[in-house]
């Protein structure tokens, strides 16, 4: 079935202004040559460490149907393209344009954590009742904002967006692009501390939500979080009269009364907005108890079928990064299988409360046999001044939960090293390329192995290099 077009050339130009050259339609947008499809239209943006009009040639190779550039010498001969003054300008203006000419329900998300795994759930329980468009992978930013907004689809009937930041005003200009009928704060953490002074200030910062928010619409916060009343307060300063909570509190619009966290997920009893439900979602972890009730209260502040989306959360399972597991083989030198061992991989990015969610979630495991609960665990980056010392505290946490083996990759991590018992502590790594054939090597059958850090630190690295069968070659720990 060939795809819907997204815009034609009269469209775009409509959209962006510019001169067009040919007559062109297009079915979806790439910024990257590498991810190029047939009928997309490729944007050349330019940023401090790279230009797109380099790969203009390459994009069309790929089948891309038009290019949008700021720079017509690098077009192919006749090749159909639209040529304006400044690339994400336009894209920006295209993304205005799709979401005015779009009739869909919008929510958009933010928060210090669980934004994109509470929005590709949302997406997942959306999707089963109508055409729904969300934010692919974490685009949430000034570019990633507009081009998923550019790709929304006419027919679309539910939209979902992250929105991100990692500085004060930063969302205020992003959701009122979005200009969502639902707007959701999952939590408020020491997340970004090195740009900001306190929670507080970061509360303030992801309060810009509601500045774009229909008055009309709905503001939904943890009623759980210290911050709770500051979120309120703000929404109401700004004419929103609908506020509706989820979390444990007695208060709570969206309450859970119980759970049960088991390895394949989480048996649930909820009030969801007036009514008892019982479901399973098929996320196993505290915080995705608790962020099943954001979801079902964005559910049903859309009108949505809650009971449906309840049913459906089942079928939801943690994104890649996020807590997704893997089950793996361990193979002798010759190649055969000897056991196999549960992989976590939870490595796209880290904070102290996710970090938390993390081991807590390794915690929970029941390892196979003699198999023991493992951490690999990498820097936190942009926590500010207690940077070292939230590392240092990861100690208690990890006597506590029973975590059996700890590694430790990355200068931040190495203080943590040093709070660790040696018979705890299973070796350090500046790199996590250095620790690959250590950690493979260690791993036994019945194992359960968490991987956790921020996405600077790279141990996504390990995490494939495990999935691959790669070993790597042997380092030495410090």
């Amino acid at each position: 079935m060939s795809k819907a077009v997204l815009w034609t050339a009269e469209d775009a130009v409509s959209a962006t202004g510019g001169i067009v050259a040919g007559d062109w339609q297009i079915t979806g947008i790439s910024i990257d040559s590498r991810k190029t499809r047939p009928g997309d239209l490729f944007i050349a943006l330019k940023g401090p460490n790279f230009d797109g009009h380099q790969f203009v040639a390459k994009a069309f190779e790929a089948g891309c149907a038009a290019a949008l550039v700021s720079d017509g010498s690098v077009l192919p001969p006749d090749a159909p393209a639209l040529i304006v003054d400044d690339t994400l300008d336009a894209m920006v203006r295209l993304g205005l344009a799709g979401r005015a000419r779009s009739k869909a329900k919008i929510i958009a998300i933010t928060g210090s954590v669980g934004k994109t795994g509470t929005k590709e759930a949302l997406k997942y329980v959306l999707g089963e009742q109508g055409k729904t468009h969300a934010s692919p992978a974490s685009f949430n930013n000034h570019w990633g904002v507009p081009l998923s907004l550019a790709t929304l689809p006419v027919d679309a009937e539910y939209g979902v967006f992250e929105i991100g930041m990692n500085h004060p005003g930063e969302i205020t200009p992003l959701v009122q692009m979005v200009k969502p009928s639902v707007a959701l704060i999952t939590n408020v953490v020491g997340a970004h501390t090195e740009y900001f002074k306190d929670e507080g200030e970061i509360a303030k910062a992801k309060a810009e939500i509601f500045e774009g928010l229909d008055k009309d619409g709905a503001a939904i916060l943890n009623r759980d979080n210290l911050h709770y009343f500051a979120l309120a307060r703000r929404a109401k300063e700004l004419g929103i009269s609908t506020i509706k909570a989820f979390g444990t509190d007695a208060t709570a619009d969206y309450r859970l009364f119980e759970a049960n966290i088991v390895t394949g997920g989480s048996a649930v009893r909820a009030r969801v907005g007036g009514r008892d439900l019982e479901y399973f979602i098929g996320c196993p972890g505290e915080h995705w108890v608790i962020n099943s009730l954001a979801i079902l209260a964005c559910v049903d502040q859309l009108g949505a079928d809650v009971v449906r989306a309840a049913q459906d959360l089942a079928d939801v399972t943690p994104p890649a990064g996020r807590g997704a597991r893997h089950i793996l083989a361990i193979n002798n030198k010759a190649g055969a299988k000897t056991g196999q061992y549960v992989l976590i991989d939870d490595a796209y990015n880290a904070n102290p409360t996710s970090m938390m969610a993390g081991l807590k979630l390794l915690a929970n495991e029941k390892p196979e046999g003699k198999g023991r609960r493992i951490a690999v665990l990498g820097d936190m980056r942009e926590l500010g001044a207690e940077a070292e010392q939230m590392h240092r505290d990861l100690a208690h946490p990890l006597e506590h939960l029973g975590i059996d083996g700890v590694f430790t990759v990355g200068p931040m991590m190495a203080l943590l090293a040093q709070e660790l018992p040696d018979d705890r502590h299973l070796g350090h790594f500046d790199a996590a390329e250095d620790a690959i054939s250590t950690i493979h090597a260690e791993i036994r059958d019945g194992d359960v192995v968490l991987i956790k850090g921020s996405l600077g630190i790279y141990v996504s690295k390990i995490v494939s290099a495990l999935k691959s069968g790669h070993t790597g070659t042997a380092p030495t720990s410090n």
